[in-house]
């Protein structure tokens, strides 16, 4: 009678072994692709990420209306006089809002009577102007915040794990959560803007949060319980703090209160999304082969 209730545990915790070493080509595979992403825009633009106005610099027209316009027939229309010109829609209770950015060269009086000429109100409109010299000043700046946040980061890691694979492991999860997050980004045509930057920063804490959770559980925890037990109690509260978090983050999108908040959560929702991913199959599939080698069962 033992004998026959321990087989089908081996057997279960066998299977479950095997599914990981599959399922980590998955995210290997989103990993590749996301470079081949990011490749193929810095060989189309030049860049490797689409940033907004504030980190490249140029002229950002905001005309307020109650009703939607149509921004086709609106680029369509200044593109023929303006160049370069890009029209977008933003929501919010207030009504709707339509944005043309443009260089700086571009006279934005002008931009505006020829808006008039084709029926739109433009007494409800911002502008907003930002050097080409201050916006290449804002892009180096994220660069480094993010580097420097990142290896900081990775210290902290090796810190207190003291291990170079577990604390690897942690580094290699909140790395991909990153680049998958901005590769993401251009492929939606989302802009990298100071927005998106304060994003991928709380990112990093937020990637970082699950995986520090799952392997502080598998290496920490009382060895009378085994990995796939440890596992599943890590991911009950892991998967807890993220799904809290994305129900947090929907309404700010659906409901489009602002343009920042709603860039902030967009980006949270994409990283916590792979962060899913990353820390649930990659950290724990090289955890996993750690834990096998030390004995750890």
């Amino acid at each position: 009678m033992i004998m026959t209730a321990e087989k089908p545990a081996e057997k279960t915790d066998k299977k479950f072994k095997l599914n990981y070493k599959m399922l980590i080509v998955i995210p290997m595979l989103i990993l590749l692709l996301s470079f081949g992403v990011v490749a193929s825009q810095y060989i189309r633009t030049g860049e490797f990420f689409l940033r907004s106005i504030d980190m490249k610099g140029g002229t950002v027209v905001t005309v307020n209306t109650p009703e939607r316009l149509d921004i086709n027939a609106i680029e369509k229309q200044l593109s023929q006089k303006f160049s370069p010109i890009s029209v977008r829609e933003i929501s919010s209770f207030r009504g709707y809002g339509t944005v043309i950015e443009t260089s700086n060269n571009v006279n934005v009086t002008q931009v505006l009577d020829e808006l008039k000429t084709i029926g739109i109100d433009t007494s409800s409109s911002d502008v907003e102007s930002i050097g080409p010299t201050l916006g290449a000043s804002f892009w180096f700046q994220a660069q480094l915040a993010i580097v420097a946040a990142f290896v900081f980061m990775a210290i902290v890691v090796f810190v207190i794990f003291r291990t170079f694979i577990p604390s690897g492991a942690v580094v290699l999860s909140a790395f991909c959560d990153i680049f998958m997050t901005l590769a993401f980004m251009q492929f939606l045509g989302i802009e990298l803007s100071l927005a998106g930057l304060a994003a991928v920063l709380m990112l990093i804490g937020y990637s970082v949060d699950t995986d520090i959770l799952l392997t502080s559980r598998l290496l920490k925890n009382p060895e009378d319980k085994t990995l796939h037990e440890k596992l599943k109690h890590a991911m009950k509260t892991g998967l807890t703090m993220t799904l809290t978090a994305i129900s947090a983050l929907l309404p700010l999108v659906i409901l489009g209160i602002s343009p920042v908040i709603t860039q902030i959560a967009t980006v949270l929702l994409i990283g916590l999304a792979f962060d899913i991913m990353n820390t649930w199959i990659t950290n724990y599939a090289i955890l996993q082969w750690y834990c096998e080698k030390k004995g750890m069962k």
